[in-house]
Parts: C-alpha cells; sequence; structure tokens
C-alpha cells in the first residue's frame, strides 16, 4: 500500500471515486443535490482545483490501483478536508486512518496546526469513526445551501499554542463600492462557521464619495486587537496609489483581463488584476464586483459556498443576481 500526492493525469480516475463518495453518503437527498455536488467537482473542475497552491490531493494506491483519495485545501495552516473516500472492498483495513496519519504527518512538518471537515451531519457511522482519531465537534451547520444539515470537526496537530490562528483581510475602498455589504456578508459567514470574528469599519470625512475600509479578522480564539498592521489578504476597490503592506492575492487573471482596473489587490510584489468589465458584461452593472470578490475570496481562503445557505445572508433586492456573482466569483457550478 502506498500513499502519495496524486499526479495531475489521475483526476480522471480519482473523479470516478468522487462522484461514489457522493452517491453513497448523499443517497438520501434529492437527485439535483448529487447532480450539482459533481457538476462541481468533475474531472475537469477537479484538475482546476489541483492548480492552485493551496489543493492537496493524495492518494492510496495497491498494485498500480488508486484504491482512496483525499482532497483538502490548506490556507493559513489550516487544512480543511473536502473529501475522503476508500472503495468498499477495500475497507476494514486501516486504510483511511493510515491516510489520515500520512497526511497529518505532512501537514505538522508544513507547519499545519489544525485539520477540519465539514460534513454530512447524518453521516453518524463516519463521525464516530473520526472521533476515535482525535476529532472534536464543532459548529452544526442546520441547513446549507441544499437545506442539508452539515457538522463541522476537527482537529488540533503539531504546536498549536505556537500557531499563529488570526487570519486578517484588509478591505479598502470608497463609498458606494459595496465595501460594507462585502465585509459584512462576508464577517457572517465566517461567524456562522464557528470563528470568533471581529469587524472594525474606517470611514474618512467626506459622505459620498470618501474612502472606506474595512478591517476583517477571524480566529479559533478571542481577538485582542481588531485593527490590521498586516494583512493576509488584501482588496482593493479603488484605483489610488495608497497601499498596505499584504502577504496574499485573492483575485487573478482568470477573473477577467487586467485592464481596466477597478477593484484589485495588490501583493508586496505590487501585482494588480480587475474585474471591473465581468461585473458589467455578465451582470449589468460594475456594483456586483463587490460580490465576485466575495466569491473568489471564499473560495481562497477554502470555504465551499455549498456549506451555507447563502440566500439567507442576502438582501431579497438583487438577491438572484447578488447569488449569480457570488458563484461566479467562487467558479461554482449548478447542476444541467
Amino acid at each position: 500500500m502506498k500513499i502519495r500526492q496524486a499526479k495531475p493525469n489521475e483526476c480522471q480516475p480519482i473523479n470516478r471515486l468522487m462522484e461514489m463518495v457522493i452517491d453513497e453518503i448523499y443517497a438520501r437527498e434529492p437527485e439535483k443535490v448529487r447532480l450539482t455536488l459533481k457538476a462541481n467537482f468533475t474531472a475537469e473542475a477537479l484538475q482546476e482545483l489541483c492548480q492552485e497552491e493551496q489543493a492537496l490531493l493524495y492518494v492510496v494506491e495497491e498494485e498500480n490501483k488508486i484504491i482512496a483519495f483525499l482532497f483538502g485545501w490548506l490556507f493559513q495552516n489550516v487544512f480543511t478536508i473536502y473529501w475522503i473516500y476508500t472503495l468498499q472492498e477495500y475497507r476494514g483495513q486501516g486504510v483511511v486512518k493510515k491516510l489520515l496519519a500520512h497526511v497529518e504527518k505532512e501537514l505538522v512538518q508544513r507547519g499545519c496546526y489544525k485539520m477540519e471537515m465539514y460534513m454530512y451531519a447524518e453521516h453518524n457511522r463516519f463521525l464516530n469513526f473520526c472521533s476515535k482519531l482525535g476529532f472534536k465537534k464543532g459548529v452544526l451547520l442546520r441547513k446549507n445551501m441544499f437545506g442539508i444539515r452539515i457538522r463541522h470537526i476537527f482537529k488540533y496537530i503539531g504546536d498549536y499554542e505556537k500557531a499563529q490562528k488570526e487570519k486578517k483581510i484588509k478591505i479598502m475602498g470608497e463609498a458606494g463600492q459595496g465595501v460594507k455589504f462585502l465585509s459584512f456578508t462576508l464577517g457572517s459567514i465566517l461567524a456562522q462557521l464557528g470563528h470568533e470574528v471581529s469587524l472594525n469599519l474606517e470611514y474618512d470625512s467626506a459622505v459620498r464619495s470618501g474612502k472606506i475600509s474595512a478591517d476583517l479578522i477571524y480566529s479559533d480564539e478571542k481577538i485582542e486587537n481588531p485593527i490590521i498592521d498586516e494583512a493576509d489578504i488584501l482588496i482593493k476597490f479603488t484605483r489610488t496609489r495608497e497601499w498596505f503592506p499584504a502577504r496574499s492575492l485573492v483575485i487573478d487573471e482568470s477573473i477577467s483581463e487586467p485592464e481596466p482596473l477597478s477593484c484589485e489587490i495588490k501583493s508586496k510584489k505590487g501585482t494588480y488584476y480587475g474585474f471591473r468589465d465581468v461585473a458589467i458584461t455578465k451582470f449589468g452593472d460594475k456594483m456586483y464586483i463587490n460580490m465576485i470578490a466575495l466569491g473568489r475570496i471564499l473560495r481562497y481562503i477554502g470555504i465551499n459556498i455549498m456549506l451555507i445557505n447563502i440566500k439567507d445572508l442576502l438582501p431579497p433586492k438583487s438577491l438572484e443576481k447578488n447569488l449569480a456573482a457570488i458563484k461566479y466569483g467562487f467558479n461554482y457550478r449548478d447542476a444541467v
């Protein structure tokens, strides 16, 4: 039995296993749920996801046959497991236990301090199995995008006490660009998922055209200082030269062409990307750039929009377009 990271050309056989786990876990749910999940994890979608630096895909191989896999997302030393599965004929042999142990060892070497999963809450057998491996129950999400209950479970690994647990997102823009709406919606999503969240909004003296910035911090623990001095992620909705130190990009070239710049992100390397044209051409108004950005941020930090019912967090006005813009930024696929 060999455990290793998957190769790019193995997305097709892994996808077949992924469809099997979806059919097995969600057997009691409407067919549309299974079709939507499969649409978002096709072989092509999986290959696209694996091109991003946060994605990790492992396989277990037995006599040149892939018998199990694990797919997850690593952001700021927290690893979120999306899918884990073993073929039925290989169950009862400790395959998943060995796979999780292997992945945990590698994650600790990378400095990771937490593994987590958001699971189908009715999957009691696997929940009990995970508890024996040291996973603890977190929040219970009573209704996700499909009206299904989801259970969060987690396990602290490595040197938890020394780990930097706060994730810091800085959003900068002008009045009327939806900075407040974006930051409140993102904060609400993070709070629903069980995080401690702080949000600090700062305005200048001009009311209609003045600048606005949001400091959003989320953590496993109580947040002592709500002000950000260096962000993990910086989102800029203005064309000004004003800059703020940040570590990471969220919006990339896949959103749209770099010019004209309207909503942009700048890293330490000074890279800019814009996506105003997408909001106008696809959604008819530049006002939707904030929701496109929200979808991309959620994807970047490893929060699957299917975990929650985002409709409950959006205002009735322009609900469907706002939701569509979030899905576009996340690269979500509706079932056909």
